[in-house]
């Protein structure tokens, strides 16, 4: 199986051109992905916006706690919807560390 593998990889070297390498493929893909998220989180926050409830009946208010020392600003306690970029963002960047580690530490024991 190995074999097949090493046979179809240089094939595909012999015929690519040298920039093309797993580094920029993988870089590429997750350029990609982050384009994907930003368009469809646009779209599909349009899509679900009537979906909010109209009256809730309970406002959230910023409120300051004993003993916090600087307050969240205004504008981050309005908009709730800014963490959801900066998770996804962060998941995808962990999981593109968790994988180049660990195809480089399978790469390094062979």
């Amino acid at each position: 199986m190995k074999f097949i593998i090493q046979k179809f990889r240089n094939k595909l070297r012999e015929k690519l051109p040298n920039w093309i390498n797993l580094q920029n493929m993988i870089f590429l893909s997750v350029i990609i992905a982050f384009v994907i998220i930003v368009i469809w989180s646009d779209a599909i926050s349009d899509f679900f916006a009537p979906l909010e409830p109209v009256d809730s009946g309970i406002t959230p208010t910023a409120t300051t706690l004993f003993g916090t020392p600087t307050p969240l600003p205004a504008e981050w306690l309005t908009s709730a919807d800014q963490t959801d970029g900066i998770m996804v963002g962060g998941i995808i960047i962990i999981v593109t560390i968790l994988v180049g580690t660990a195809a480089i530490v399978l790469r390094d024991r062979n």
